[in-house]
């Protein structure tokens, strides 16, 4: 459970950051496959910000208006 809630923390700060290196050093911590793509690399942080409740208002609203404007959805499905 401990694992768990240091992961889920260690996310959150990466994601919430929005700094890439940081989001990065995240993947690369838990072994996480990156995407090479940059449109695909946001398309995921943000669809994750999206997806996690406890997101701050103004970071969630910024990222679903990016997935848009991009011509994405908010959901993950």
């Amino acid at each position: 459970m401990k694992e768990i809630k240091k992961f889920v923390n260690d996310r959150n700060a990466a994601l919430f950051s929005l700094d890439r290196a940081r989001i990065e050093a995240f993947f690369e911590k838990y072994n996480l496959e990156k995407p090479a793509n940059d449109t695909v690399f946001w398309a995921v942080v943000y669809k994750c910000i999206c997806s996690i409740t406890s997101a701050p208002p103004d970071i969630a609203a910024q990222a679903s208006a990016w997935l848009l404007e991009h011509g994405m959805t908010p959901d993950i499905s």
